[in-house]
């Protein structure tokens, strides 16, 4: 990640892509894995699992494993 995508005043990163378009790529896919969503946006892994996953707390997506490999669609 680029120094030049910090909040100067938190210090956080911030996201190169919104929840917005993450909905709309998974919509495009779904069911999706983690790794796949990851690759469209060129973001790591766990970057990925964690906004997929803060969607998932807010209701707006869901998971489930599937051959143990856990999958997302759209609520």
């Amino acid at each position: 990640m680029d120094e030049d995508r910090r909040d100067p005043k938190t210090g956080q990163y911030t996201p190169d892509f919104t929840d917005d378009e993450l909905l709309q790529a998974l919509g495009e896919r779904e069911p999706a894995g983690t790794v796949e969503l990851a690759d469209v946006f060129n973001c790591s892994q766990p970057g990925a699992y964690q906004r997929l996953t803060q969607l998932e707390e807010k209701g707006l997506i869901e998971s489930k494993l599937v051959g143990g490999t856990k999958v997302w669609m759209l609520k």
